[in-house]
């Protein structure tokens, strides 16, 4: 019978939310991970940035140093296998070797940089970075963005094999993830909606005998094509998965407003359940009646009473057998029954 839940039997495949750069098979593309992983920032003249800012990253190793943006270059500084930031020279200055020689300054463990690019050779991960400015309120405002060049060395040929993980992790041993409060970062995503709301009990549209009931535990029954299935649900996003304890299976229907369609594309739609009455001003009730037996009144005078007030009371077979144990005798269960009608 290809029709609804029971029937349609298959496993859920969800995505993750994790950076693509963590769980990398060993031989993956190390410089798209990275910059999947890192958020560059594109900077003009003078270390203008140009369009939205990127990653924040927070400086954590002493001994890089860096020369003003003004010089369109990046001083060169190599992070040895020994755990150490070693300075080298200017790279692609564009003025005035001796002056930048002597404007240059080292970057402070704490101080904030943006990420301008990333490259891989088959020795090398390199960073080009520039100071943030704005976003760091250690370093004055008025002070011209600095830039810096760092390549982190690995054995040659580990890079085409390496696990994207241990890369991280030395790059980690410099640079930390920042925060910053400029107007430049990137908005925050705006708040997750309001959850979803299901309904106790959907039926089915093509079939309105099939019912599926869901209850405040999580747990579920299913009545479908004469047969009943228990088990447990849970909702992810707008599914709604069904996990049936009897064939040990897993099941999912897309929620649709106030409707589920199953994976075989059937709609099963909510029902409505019926509110209970709100009690009648002065009704005569179930507790009423309870109290009256207790006091000990004659099962005339209770049936009398019935006789002559507005009455609501619970017939219900739990009803009456709370009656029955609290003393109320079958003459006045009868009365009672018969007002109930």
């Amino acid at each position: 019978m290809n029709r609804s839940f029971a029937s349609v039997i298959f496993l859920a495949v969800f995505g993750t939310s994790l950076s693509p750069i963590y769980g990398q098979a060993p031989g993956s593309d190390i410089e798209s991970q990275l910059r999947s992983h890192y958020r560059l920032t594109k900077v003009g003249a003078n270390g203008t940035v140009v369009g939205q800012a990127g990653s924040v990253l927070v400086i954590q190793e002493d001994g890089l140093v860096a020369i003003p943006a003004s010089y369109v270059a990046y001083w060169y500084n190599t992070f040895k296998k020994d755990g150490h930031i070693k300075p080298n020279n200017i790279q692609h200055v564009g003025h005035g070797f001796h002056e930048a020689m002597g404007e240059r300054r080292p970057f402070q463990v704490g101080e904030k940089i943006y990420l301008t690019d990333i490259e891989v050779t088959p020795t090398d991960v390199i960073f080009n970075m520039q100071s943030c400015g704005k976003c760091d309120s250690s370093v004055d405002p008025s002070y011209a963005p600095y830039r810096a060049r760092l390549a982190f060395q690995f054995d040659k040929g580990y890079l085409s094999a390496a696990d994207s993980k241990q890369v991280l992790e030395t790059i980690g041993r410099v640079f930390g993830i920042g925060t910053s409060s400029s107007t430049l970062d990137a908005p925050k995503p705006p708040p997750p909606g309001p959850p979803l709301k299901l309904a106790s009990v959907y039926v089915g549209a093509q079939a309105p005998a099939d019912q599926l009931q869901l209850n405040a535990d999580n747990s579920f029954s299913l009545h479908e094509g004469g047969q009943t299935y228990h088990g447990t649900f849970a909702v992810n996003g707008n599914a709604l998965e069904l996990n049936i304890g009897e064939t040990n299976t897993k099941t999912t229907a897309t929620i649709q407003g106030n409707n589920l369609t199953d994976a075989s594309g059937q709609t099963w739609v909510a029902r409505e359940q019926s509110a209970r009455p709100a009690p009648a001003e002065g009704a005569l009730r179930n507790e009423d009646i309870i109290k009256m037996a207790k006091a000990g009144f004659d099962d005339a005078i209770i049936i009398a009473k019935i006789g002559s007030s507005k009455c609501q009371f619970d017939t219900s077979t739990d009803g009456l057998i709370q009656l029955k144990q609290n003393g109320v005798s079958a003459a006045v269960l009868k009365a009672l029954v018969e007002a109930g009608k």
